[in-house]
C-alpha cells in the first residue's frame, strides 16, 4: 500500500532549489510508540538543535510506528499507535506522522523506511535528491543493538550522539505500567493522548505489559 508521507509541516519556504551546496535534513524516529510520550518528541526536537548548530537545514521530522507484524508484549494495534502519534504532535510545529510503515503487512527494515521518505519528497521535486538526507532518530535502547552482528549495516561513520541537557526517565513502559494501576500519566504525555487512552480503554490488562 503506497501512502505518501504528509508534507503540511515540512519547512518548504527554506528550501533553495539554486543552493547545491545546502544540505537538508528530515527526521524519522521509528518505534513501538506504545504509547507515545513527551520523550519520542523530545528526541525530535534535540536532534533538530544538534543539526541545525552544524549547518544542516531541518526542514520537517516523522514519527514512523512499526506495524503490527511486529510482534511485541502488549502491543496495541497499529491504528490506535498511528492516532495516538497524531495526537501527540498536534503542537509540534515540525513533527508529523507517516502511517506508510503501520500499514504494512509485513516488517519493514529501517533502511527501506528512511530511502522511502527521501524519494517520494525527491520525486515530488519538493528537495532535489542530491541536497536531502533523511536521518534516522532514535533513543539510547536502539542505539546499543547496533553493536549486535547482523542487525545492522557494519559501517556507522554517520552516528551522532547528542546528550539531553534534562534528563528523566520517561518511557512508554512506565506509561503502561501506570495506567495498568490507575496511576495518573498525566504531564508524561499530551493531553489528547491521554484522553484517547481513557475512550478507548487502552493498556488496562497489567498482563500485557
Amino acid at each position: 500500500m503506497d501512502i505518501p508521507p504528509p508534507l503540511s509541516k515540512l519547512a518548504l519556504h527554506l528550501v533553495n532549489h539554486d543552493d547545491k551546496d545546502k544540505k537538508y535534513v528530515v527526521l524519522v524516529a521509528t518505534g513501538s510508540f506504545n504509547p507515545p510520550t513527551y520523550m519520542h518528541l523530545r528526541m525530535l526536537e534535540l536532534a533538530r538543535d544538534a543539526l541545525s548548530s552544524e549547518g544542516f537545514c531541518v526542514i520537517g521530522g516523522y514519527m514512523s510506528p512499526v506495524n503490527d507484524a511486529y510482534y511485541k508484549r502488549g502491543l496495541i494495534s497499529a491504528e490506535h499507535r498511528v492516532q495516538l502519534c497524531r495526537l501527540a504532535c498536534q503542537s509540534s510545529e515540525f513533527i508529523m506522522v507517516d502511517p506508510w510503515e503501520a500499514r504494512q503487512s509485513s516488517f519493514q527494515r529501517t533502511l527501506t523506511i528512511l530511502s522511502r521518505v527521501k524519494g517520494s519528497l525527491s520525486e515530488a521535486g519538493l528537495i532535489p535528491s542530491e541536497s536531502l538526507k533523511c536521518m534516522l532518530v532514535c533513543g539510547s535502547d536502539l542505539l546499543h543493538s547496533f553493536g549486535i552482528p547482523g542487525i545492522w549495516i557494519a559501517e556507522q561513520g554517520n552516528i551522532r550522539i547528542v546528550d539531553e541537557l534534562v534528563p528523566n526517565q520517561i518511557s512508554s513502559t512506565r506509561i503502561r505500567h501506570c495506567i495498568s494501576r490507575g496511576l495518573s500519566i498525566k504531564y508524561v504525555t499530551a493531553d489528547e493522548v491521554i484522553d484517547y487512552i481513557r475512550q478507548h480503554q487502552l493498556y488496562l490488562n497489567s498482563n500485557d505489559m
